[in-house]
């Protein structure tokens, strides 16, 4: 007994942040000291199993789980993160259980540089391996051979499976990366944004997954604005570093920074790893190294948020302006417009004014079923997307059929289009006449005014008035925004929350804020029954 208690008064736990260790002199009293001693060393067997093998037996973070379901219902996740967050551990441990869950899998590993790769990437692969695996015997097939200086040998490996991992990096030719099929992409560290657009070709033919993972470092970078612009945040977090009482992130309750988000491109999802989720790092260091910074160092470094510090024109719209296409009126007086364009689509909006004096965006074209508008670039204000030329080229009379098909049995006040556009002479059947006399005529006429030939500066100020609210104020039928946009107009909040007017005309997003523009300058207001359609007062 006496060697017993000795054991007992020796023991060292080993520290764990997770398996914690219990009250030794209440586990003697409650099973006496043998039995207590027994408990202690299964916690000890659980500690040093995963070390030993932390693909079976390594402890998983709730947040994990997030981070699991975006990925199995998206394509692509982009996982951003604060310092030391874990979302390298949870990335590569999810690549080895793609590896040994499927036969031949293929998968892709990405870093900024080879050096960086064996450093930072290659290692935490290595990490995740089953034990049997990291010392398999090389045959036909199996090769997996690794050294802390070099990393795995040929920046490869394959288990007995046949599945395949292969390292690269942005430093070596984009052509690396070209004629591929995987099952899943690991993207580590500052990916540049036409690399990404080449990859995601590369997971369609197996269906493959595309992760992406970094700490904002550089800021809303071209990646991070790719995914985040246009996101809707659908979970937040507590915020312990940040005032509880402030609106951190425009959409995103009081005190509390974005947790997970749905992107612009609906098969792409959004992650953010705050720094505290990780019991594995001291965040309470964490804490006293962010002391005394600003609030945007803080939501990099403890939250994985980049701010978009070019800003859109119009700061207030966000999640609070956004609603479910279902919670759209019924009732309500509706006005339409259109921004023609050449060889591309013409983009049109729908709005409903309640009786109530709220602006409802109830229907854009083209909308997502034709694809995205615009998308992140280098330039401000984005790069063209495919629903600009999918479809484009209908004459005026497909056009016409086009509006009344989307409509139905709709009632529209007015229809309204871009002046210029709207004023340009074009060749009608008895010559020379403008757009909108052809839009008149024909077979089924449909009648267009001009909208009001007013500077950008007044319709952009007009719909930050409909958007504006007491953001420091609980959200109320008295202290809510005016404009509200259905979540079917996907293009249009894209435009809203990215448009900045630095490109001038040639802006991608530039002809959906036209649109809106248009329509606030002309006041739309709700109208009763007795209402007869009169055209734009403007032109009189």
């Amino acid at each position: 007994m006496n060697k017993v208690q000795d054991s007992l008064e020796s023991y060292k736990p080993t520290p764990h942040p997770v398996v914690k260790l219990p009250d030794v002199k209440a586990l003697v009293a409650k099973f006496g000291t043998e039995k207590a001693i027994e408990i202690l060393q299964l916690r000890e067997d659980k500690i040093l199993a995963e070390k030993l093998d932390p693909y079976r037996h390594g402890f998983e973070p709730w947040h994990w789980k997030e981070a699991d379901q975006i990925l199995k219902d998206k394509q692509e996740i982009l996982v951003l993160g604060g310092n030391r967050a874990g979302k390298t551990e949870w990335a590569a441990k999810r690549l080895i259980q793609t590896m040994v869950n499927k036969d031949k899998a293929m998968v892709w590993c990405l870093h900024t540089t080879h050096q960086s790769s064996i450093q930072m990437q290659q290692n935490v692969v290595y990490k995740y391996l089953p034990p049997e695996l990291k010392i398999a015997k090389k045959t036909k097939i199996t090769n997996v051979s690794y050294s802390q200086k070099n990393g795995f040998s040929d920046n490869t490996f394959i288990l007995p499976n046949g599945s395949q991992c292969v390292f690269m990096n942005y430093a070596q030719k984009k052509d690396v990366i070209e004629g591929g099929e995987c099952d899943l992409i690991w993207c580590d560290e500052l990916v540049p944004l036409d690399w990404i657009d080449t990859l995601r070709y590369r997971v369609v033919t197996r269906r493959g997954k595309l992760v992406v993972t970094f700490t904002p470092i550089q800021g809303y970078s071209q990646v991070v604005k790719d995914y985040v612009a246009g996101c809707k945040f659908t979970k937040s977090l507590r915020a312990e570093l940040l005032e509880e009482s402030l609106m951190h992130v425009n959409g995103v309750q009081r005190g509390h920074m974005p947790f997970t988000a749905d992107c612009h491109r609906p098969n792409s999802g959004i992650a953010w790893f705050h720094s505290a989720l990780n019991v594995y790092s001291p965040f309470d260091e964490m804490k006293k190294t962010l002391m005394g910074r600003n609030n945007h160092e803080i939501k990099i470094r403890a939250y994985g948020y980049a701010e978009n510090t070019v800003g859109s024109q119009f700061p207030r719209f966000g999640d609070n302006s956004i609603v479910s296409h279902d919670k759209i009126p019924e009732e309500g007086t509706n006005y339409m417009v259109v921004d023609p364009a050449g060889a591309r689509n013409w983009f049109m909006l729908w709005l409903r004014v309640t009786k109530e004096g709220k602006i409802f965006v109830y229907r854009e074209f083209p909308d997502m079923s034709l694809g995205e508008w615009a998308l992140a670039s280098d330039k401000p204000d984005g790069k063209e997307g495919v629903a600009q030329r999918n479809g484009a080229g209908m004459g005026l009379d497909e056009i016409k059929a086009t509006i009344r098909k989307l409509e139905g049995e709709e009632e529209i006040a007015e229809r309204y289009i871009d002046p210029r556009a709207g004023a340009t002479q074009a060749i009608g059947k008895d010559g020379g006449t403008s757009l909108m006399e052809l839009l008149d005529d024909g077979d089924d006429p449909m009648y267009f005014a001009p909208a009001a030939g007013v500077a950008i500066e007044q319709g952009v100020a007009i719909i930050n008035d409909w958007f504006s609210y007491d953001l420091s104020q609980p959200l109320s039928p008295i202290n809510e925004p005016r404009l509200f946009i259905s979540d079917k107009c996907q293009n249009l909040i894209y435009c809203l929350k990215e448009w900045t007017g630095a490109d001038g005309e040639k802006g991608a997003t530039k002809d959906p804020i036209d649109c809106l523009r248009y329509l606030s300058v002309m006041s739309p207001v709700h109208i009763g029954n007795d209402y007869t359609p009169i055209g734009n007062p403007f032109i009189y």
